[in-house]
């Protein structure tokens, strides 16, 4: 099916969940793993003696980690440069021991790994077992028969060869990793597929496909008892079945369910069911899986955009790259999943994947969140864009990487797109159009219930033989020929798979005005490491001189590092009307400032380049400038909207679509109190209000959740902020602090990071100076409950202590 003939789906989406049983078992391989940064000639064997190599966690990547004499990463002659933030690649190993019993031996033993960077060979005690290129995808080695009761050594050697990417990629088991172990007779953890036909606020139907295996040599017969668990924990349907599988054979099944007046999934409400399942032979209970699901039904056309359970809904989305700043490409999971709630607290409802498979803890909680996603597969295809990069194995691996996003992907309600490819080097030519027909043709034959969709940088006629083999067009920059080629092509269906921030009113009209265009996704929701300062010079200006040593952030995101909204924020929130922040105001930084600290690291040749952020900020502290005038602007979602300075009002000023939802003035700098009012039907509905800081008095420690579990892997954000004796917030960059910060207890230092594009200082120190006031510190717990102390110590001011707990998991 192509763009012409429109989309309209039922489906429902389940993402896995293996809880352990007396005969099927998942278990974390997050802890307990050795590792040496280089090569070691023999450490894939198992007697080799790793005893001197460090002990780490996983997911853990060392090219965010200080260097073996403490001093921090960075390094301006690394070789990616500040494609990677001047952070280095390298070969690295990793060994672990697994201890099995004869029981566990005996069964079928698969090592998933959600993502090695990059070029991976894995061995078991001693015997190479796998050889895996692509960093981002998720891939299994099935070590059946290849243990045995006792020690086991898994060992992997990581080959990261720069340069291999547009951006920072991290090096080593940057996802998480597990083993699991399944009865002989057992349900193939990757062919559950959930999907709806019917899904209704009257009915559902759910559709659940899976396949069965027989493991042992003699034939088995099979029950299969189905249940479906609603969002309240209840059982609304049971089914029962049987079947014979022969010796060593495999079958497939599929049941039916219907449902009455089901709980839809949606944005607005996310609604998720279990899906439980239990096989038994005469044995006992060989399996059983329970498959969180959403039930939806979505249609897509150019005529009325895209419609989940018959709600129009359009696209507020942004796109993020993988690393977490300060803990660089270790993908945890709930450093993952902050990302996608900070999203969602902006006002964004959907991601784009930018440019590789989401993590499935983006994705989990993206179902939980109720955003949507647009899962991409790859950077570049047979055409390299870097000299190391995946075109190096497209050829060899595009279908199997391509089976594991899907595969891995098809099960969550918040993917609704499968994304080929960003920005392809052969895009538009004769080979890129029938390779991306290849892709789509595989991408069906596992999954067709999505559209398929390429993020499209060619402009014009140029574009459309790739576009017309894709199902909905994305644009790159190009939303300027939306309306001409709505003319030429008036079913294709489009949006807007980058744009740029200094352009959002532009962009976002046309998601307004034009119903076949879905949405807008910036570039970027959040900053990231790597592609350094293509918000201070943007592309428009010198590539090769973009973000020097040391920058290492790429400065375009409108949520900064750590997690706070950047004045973009806050504008993108009046123009989509979430109500989040109706209204806000700023102060443009003034001529004559450029020795100021921060003045440096935004354009200062107008017009704005093509990343950049207007260089406005949420402060009225500007000494020197007294009683000269500054721009004041005002974002209101509200119609009318006044400033007053110290009481005194400058005046009433309208804001509609004609305005860009904005209001300027000219105010004469004097300190003290600065409010914005926003009235509705001539009553004021809202304010904001900024007031000039004095000198930090304290350190205001706040955190993002307490307790967490003693897991080795949960993660808590510890916000320690500068503020006045008033409690204002600091801002001002001549204020900032050094800060030291301890952990102790139950609990580690996992990173620390203030959002700074140029301070190339460790993120492991525990040592960092503010930044407008700021800083951020990971904690993340140990395996042993217990109380965690976090005590910050900011130069000249008070000590602080906060206090959190971990507990038993």
């Amino acid at each position: 099916m192509t763009a012409k003939h429109g989309w309209a789906f039922c489906i429902a989406i389940a993402a896995f969940v293996f809880l352990p049983q007396a005969a099927a078992e998942q278990r974390s391989l997050s802890q307990d793993w050795r590792f040496q940064r280089g090569d070691s000639k023999g450490a894939e064997l198992a007697a080799y003696d790793d005893h001197s190599w460090r002990q780490v966690s996983v997911p853990h990547d060392w090219s965010i980690e200080d260097k073996p004499d403490g001093s921090p990463p960075f390094d301006r002659d690394a070789v990616s440069g500040q494609d990677s933030g001047y952070l280095p690649g390298g070969v690295g190993w990793y060994r672990r021991h697994l201890a099995l019993d004869a029981q566990d031996a005996a069964q079928t033993v698969l090592v998933h790994f959600e993502a090695i960077y990059m070029d991976a060979d894995v061995w078991i005690n001693g015997q190479h077992v796998e050889k895996h290129h692509y960093g981002y995808s998720a891939f299994a080695v099935d070590l059946t028969g290849k243990v045995h009761a006792g020690d086991n050594v898994l060992a992997i050697r990581v080959d990261h060869a720069d340069p291999s990417s547009r951006w920072y990629a991290g090096s080593g088991l940057i996802r998480p990793a597990t083993l699991e172990l399944l009865p002989p007779v057992h349900i193939e953890p990757d062919s559950i597929q959930v999907t709806t036909p019917v899904a209704t606020s009257e009915a559902g139907r759910v559709i659940a496909q899976f396949a069965i295996a027989n493991g042992t040599a003699k034939t088995q017969g099979v029950d299969v008892v189905s249940r479906i668990v609603s969002p309240s924990g209840k059982t609304v349907v049971q089914k029962s079945s049987q079947t014979t599988l022969a010796p060593h054979a495999k079958t497939a099944d599929e049941i039916t369910f219907e449902l009455s007046e089901p709980a839809l999934w949606s944005p607005d409400s996310p609604n998720l069911y279990v899906l439980e399942q239990t096989i038994r032979t005469r044995d006992g209970v060989a399996d059983i899986r329970r498959t969180r699901f959403g039930i939806r039904a979505i249609a897509v056309d150019a005529t009325n955009g895209l419609r989940i359970n018959g709600k129009k809904f359009v696209l507020r989305g942004g796109n993020i790259h993988h690393d977490n700043y300060m803990l660089g490409a270790a993908g945890l999971p709930d450093a993952d999943a902050r990302k996608v709630a900070l999203m969602k607290g902006a006002g964004y409802n959907a991601i784009r994947s930018a440019h590789n498979p989401a993590s499935q803890a983006t994705l989990d909680a993206a179902d939980a969140l109720g955003m949507l996603v647009v899962d991409e597969a790859f950077d570049a295809w047979s055409k390299n864009k870097k000299a190391m990069d995946y075109a190096r194995f497209f050829k060899e691996d595009w279908r199997a990487d391509l089976d594991s996003l899907v595969l891995s992907g098809r099960n969550h309600p918040s993917v609704v797109f499968w994304s080929i490819g960003n920005e392809i080097p052969e895009q538009g030519t004769e080979p890129g159009i029938e390779t991306a027909r290849q892709m789509v043709a595989h991408v069906r034959r596992l999954d067709t219930t999505r559209p398929v969709t390429q993020a499209v940088s060619t402009g014009g006629h140029e574009s459309d033989g790739q576009f017309a083999v894709l199902d909905v067009a994305g644009y790159n920059y190009h939303a300027h020929e939306f309306a001409d080629d709505h003319r030429r092509f008036p079913e294709r269906v489009m949006f807007t798979s980058e744009s740029t921030p200094k352009d959002a009113f532009t962009y976002w009209r046309s998601v307004e005005t034009m119903p076949w265009v879905l949405g807008d996704f910036v570039w970027t929701a959040v900053d990231y490491l790597g592609e350094t300062g293509i918000g201070w010079m943007g592309y428009s200006q010198d590539w090769q001189k973009l973000g020097p040593y040391p920058w290492h952030l790429a400065y375009c995101g409108e949520i900064d590092a750590t997690g706070r909204k950047r004045p973009a924020a806050y504008y993108r929130e009046v123009l989509w009307k979430t109500g989040i922040d109706p209204i806000s105001a700023f102060v443009k930084q003034p001529p004559g400032t450029e020795d100021l600290p921060d003045r440096h690291l935004f354009p200062i040749t107008p017009p704005h380049l093509d990343w950049s952020l207007d260089d406005v900020h949420p402060s009225w502290t500007w000494p020197g400038q007294e009683g000269k005038p500054l721009e004041v602007v005002i974002y209101s979602e509200y119609p009318e909207v006044e400033l007053l300075l110290n009481g005194k009002s400058l005046g009433r000023k309208k804001v509609d679509v004609a305005t860009e939802y904005k209001a300027s003035y000219q105010v004469p700098y004097a300190p003290g109190r600065l409010v914005a009012v926003g009235y509705r039907d001539g009553q004021a509905a809202g304010r904001w209000e900024l007031r000039t800081e004095g000198e930090p008095a304290t350190v205001r420690l706040s955190l993002d959740r307490t307790p967490f579990r003693a897991n080795g892997e949960d993660l808590v954000y510890v916000t320690a902020e500068l503020i006045d004796a008033s409690g204002v917030p600091v801002y001002a960059q001549n204020h900032d602090r050094q800060v030291t910060l301890h952990v102790a207890g139950a609990g580690q230092l996992a990173g620390i990071g203030n959002g700074d594009p140029h301070d190339a200082s460790s993120f492991q120190s525990g040592q960092r100076r503010t930044f407008h006031g700021r800083v951020v510190a990971v904690v993340k717990a140990a395996t042993h409950a217990g109380a965690v102390t976090v005590q910050v110590d900011a130069a000249g001011l008070p000590p602080q202590q906060i206090n959190l707990n971990a507990v038993s998991p």
